[in-house]
């Protein structure tokens, strides 16, 4: 795929050296670098004819697969900035994302997936184009906008996040050396590619010259470990939520589904140590990786668990080139082991939102303020303590969720639960703190048991004040247990009296 120009990222994940491997693979379809580098190829020639120029924004409404990787790639290396979304969000922040970018047009695999009024270009798949076929580009700044990613964060309300084309072959280039990749690596894609989170495992999978693997979303922890065995996978990224159904499951069949994983990264979340210590053992070979980062400043902290036993509480420390402070609110640094707001500053720090300047107050002077509060220890581990707007100030003493949850860890007969703060009914303590559980099983299980646990193990502010047992707990985009939304979901439908 010769070209005049220099696409920078698309070049460097399909690297003409790595021809024959195989790049992606997608149930039985199996696409070397050089069909797949075609298939880009074509769809640039596609862009090209509807008349898509640099700068121009392109919508990619393409779901998990080979389809969704060629239609980034293709928008990057025409100039153009390519806004991935997952053909299942919300048609608010579709509405969103369509209004602020004026997109030129939308790439599917269905039309009907389009939003009305936007042009609508279907990928054609059919044609390979490896090796023949010359693109003329015009040329490409490796500082300009390649994506726009939207994101909700703590407000609700989307925000395009905009990343350079050099900030995404930054962070692949890193996360390929923090986690050991390599040609042989296997990746098995199992959240979504439209999230900061997904899409940076599949280009540092292609940046070394391993194969993706598309998988379906799991039905079932059985079918996820006949697909890690079939597909020989050698590493994933998982929520929380997945490792628990996997606690969940019979160890020994995990184990030996299991045994030629090399890498499992952790994100979205945190696992209580108990939970990680516990998963540990059955992935014997493997090294377990926990993160922390935003869209704005992808994994911005590691944690390689093997590596560091007795720090499973934290998220490690700052990736090789990035900076991390805690800060007070006057924006003054902070000692170790004092609390504050993570500010971080990195060559991969997103250069702001897109044609929204009222939020780019975050950006200053290089640094991010994330909205995240934490502490450092002394040799430069992380502890994350959570967002502000998460924060519960019950009576006087703040504090925040996942503290509550670290202590409790995971209660027996629970599968999945969070804590929030929910307004005190007496209108005496500002908020106070609610416990919202999915039961293991709904039908047998009480929260008197949880009760004992938290108060045998938390201080008075921070035991919950009601249990909720509930079938769910609702997500972000990005896969993280997202509080607001529980609370406006399940808390306004309990009735609580004053005194309870």
């Amino acid at each position: 795929m010769p070209e005049t120009g220099q696409p920078v990222l698309t070049e460097a994940l399909l690297a003409p050296h790595f021809a024959e491997r195989p790049a992606v693979q997608a149930d039985t379809l199996i696409l070397s670098y050089a069909q797949l580098r075609g298939r880009v190829a074509s769809t640039i020639n596609q862009l090209r004819s509807a008349g898509v120029d640099s700068g121009d924004r392109v919508l990619v409404l393409c779901p998990n697969g080979t389809g969704h990787i060629i239609a980034v790639l293709a928008v990057i290396a025409c100039g153009a900035i390519a806004v991935p979304l997952d053909p299942a969000a919300k048609a608010g922040r579709l509405r969103d994302a369509t209004r602020q970018t004026r997109p030129r047009c939308c790439l599917v695999e269905n039309e009907a997936a389009a939003p009305a009024g936007i042009k609508a270009l279907r990928l054609s798949s059919n044609s390979d184009m490896a090796g023949h076929t010359t693109v003329a580009l015009a040329t490409i700044s490796p500082d300009q906008p390649a994506l726009i990613r939207f994101t909700s964060g703590s407000s609700g309300h989307a925000k395009g996040v905009v990343l350079t084309q050099t900030q995404q072959l930054w962070t692949a280039s890193r996360l390929a050396r923090a986690f050991g990749l390599d040609s042989r690596h296997r990746e098995l894609v199992l959240l979504t590619m439209s999230s900061s989170g997904g899409w940076q495992r599949v280009a540092a999978t292609l940046l070394v010259g391993g194969c993706v693997i598309i998988g379906e979303p799991p039905l079932s922890i059985g079918s996820l470990l006949d697909d890690i065995v079939a597909t020989r996978a050698t590493g994933f990224f998982t929520p929380p939520p997945l490792v628990r159904m996997l606690l969940a499951a019979p160890a020994d069949r995990v184990r030996k589904a299991l045994l030629d994983c090399r890498n499992i990264e952790i994100g979205s979340a945190a696992l209580s140590t108990t939970e990680l210590n516990t998963f540990l053992p059955l992935v014997p070979n493997a090294r377990v990786f926990v993160h922390y980062g935003l869209t704005e400043c992808s994994r911005a902290a590691i944690l390689d668990t093997r590596a560091h036993p007795d720090r499973v509480n934290t998220v490690g420390t700052a990736l090789p080139g990035v900076t991390n402070s805690i800060r007070d609110e006057d924006g003054n640094d902070l000692p170790a082991g004092l609390p504050g707001e993570i500010h971080l500053r990195s060559p991969h720090l997103a250069t702001g939102y897109w044609e929204q300047p009222d939020l780019n107050q975050r950006f200053v002077n290089g640094w991010l303020a994330t909205g995240d509060h934490g502490h450092l220890d002394a040799d430069g581990f992380l502890t994350l303590l959570g967002r502000h707007d998460d924060l519960i100030n019950c009576g006087g003493h703040c504090y925040f969720p996942a503290e509550v949850e670290q202590l409790l860890g995971t209660p027996s007969g629970v599968e999945q639960y969070l804590v929030a703060g929910v307004a005190d009914p007496r209108g005496v303590l500002q908020e106070v703190p609610w416990a919202f559980v999915v039961p293991i099983d709904a039908t047998s299980w009480t929260p008197e048991a949880f009760l004992a646990l938290a108060r045998g193990n938390l201080p008075g502010h921070m035991v919950p004040r009601h249990v909720v047992t509930v079938p769910r707990l609702p997500l972000t985009a990005s896969g993280k247990p997202d509080r607001l939304e529980t609370v406006k979901l399940y808390a306004a439908t309990q009735e609580v009296s004053p005194d309870g």
